[in-house]
């Protein structure tokens, strides 16, 4: 797992934050779902699937040896073996970035939900059919775990003997949800129909479309940025705007209370994503992000200024140098007045025709 991967975990696997992004999804910002709502469960999918039957063929009577030195002798030894079919398995094992399991009451009842996290830091062109997949095995687990609480229970003539659950039996929503810590827009598909090479409707009607969830930084309006309430907004705008200064300096003066409250997983977060280089004090919990990116745009102004300095300084040289081998110095000379090294000067009499 790379560092970004491991940024992108610590901080979205937050409840706080987790519960934000999930009341943005499914509530439009409302804050439905609290961190009290939330259950770690396990991030793994796995999934046994049976593959083609494997045609054993078995000695009845005589040994593996004696069965060969049979053949060895010419004998015909088909009468000593007996045919078995033998199943394989193969193991599907995928695993989750972040998932959790969500309680909550609406009136007099409980709901639950599985929700997971997909946080990527490209867009990834086959998500609808990954996120289809990983939702069909938490979906084939949980018929799994209902069946094995019924193993035994039920009659072989029952008409659920073979699926192992019946009609009073339901199922978890299982919710999937992508997050781009990019600065540029999904342009993946964004369903199954997307991906398709066909158009007729009449097809279409009758093949399953499996939609994804996306949070792009670079697609939110102001709005849509607003209904985040935790650093996850900030996060995002960041993000959005991380190549333009003067609005990164625009939502920092606006929001100075929230930019200045920033958790350090927030910051490594914008660090690894974005490649700014804000300093963190690890002695504090929350970093003043206005102080800490007027100091990195200082930085990096005076680091281009010292920069031109240094170019200017050079090029000047390099004229000086031309004009000293056209009234005829020698190298010699001019290394000792100029006090460039041999390469330096070779490079520019190749240049001028000098060499």
């Amino acid at each position: 797992m790379g560092k970004k991967d491991v940024a992108e975990k610590l901080y979205t696997e937050n409840n706080r934050i987790f519960a934000d992004i999930v009341n943005y999804i499914l509530y439009d910002g409302a804050e439905i779902v609290g961190p009290e709502h939330l259950k770690e469960v396990s991030g793994e999918e796995l999934f046994l699937e049976e593959e083609t039957d494997i045609d054993l063929f078995v000695e009845s009577v005589a040994s593996a040896d004696s069965m060969d030195r049979q053949v060895g002798n010419g004998r015909n030894t088909r009468k000593n073996v007996r045919r078995h079919r033998q199943k394989d398995y193969v193991v599907q094992q995928r695993y989750r970035d972040v998932s959790k399991q969500i309680t909550i009451r609406q009136g007099q009842d409980a709901v639950y939900m599985l929700i997971s996290l997909e946080n990527q830091s490209e867009v990834h062109y086959a998500m609808p059919v990954r996120n289809m997949l990983n939702d069909s095995m938490r979906y084939m687990r949980q018929v799994n775990q209902i069946r094995s609480c019924r193993k035994g229970k039920r009659s072989p003539d029952s008409g659920d003997f073979l699926s192992g659950i019946d009609s009073r039996d339901k199922l978890l929503p299982v919710i999937t949800i992508v997050i781009l810590f990019q600065n540029r827009p999904w342009d993946g598909p964004r369903s199954i129909h997307e991906m398709l090479d066909i158009k007729d409707p009449a097809v279409l009607k009758y093949v399953q479309d499996y939609k994804i969830h996306v949070i792009a930084p670079a697609e939110l309006s102001t709005e849509e940025l607003k209904q985040f309430h935790s650093s996850m907004r900030e996060v995002l705008s960041f993000i959005k705007y991380s190549e333009d200064e003067e609005k990164l300096r625009q939502i920092l003066k606006e929001d100075a209370d929230r930019f200045n409250r920033m958790e350090q997983e927030a910051v490594q977060l914008l660090n690894l994503v974005t490649g700014a280089e804000i300093e963190i004090n690890t002695e504090q919990e929350v970093v003043d992000m206005c102080k800490a990116l007027a100091d990195m745009i200082s930085r990096e102004r005076k680091l281009g200024y010292d920069s031109g300095i240094e170019e200017g300084q050079r090029e000047k040289s390099i004229q000086i140098i031309k004009r000293m081998l056209a009234h005829g110095y020698t190298h010699a000379d001019i290394m000792e007045i100029i006090g460039c090294d041999s390469e330096e000067l070779l490079a520019v009499a190749r240049e001028t025709g000098e060499y």
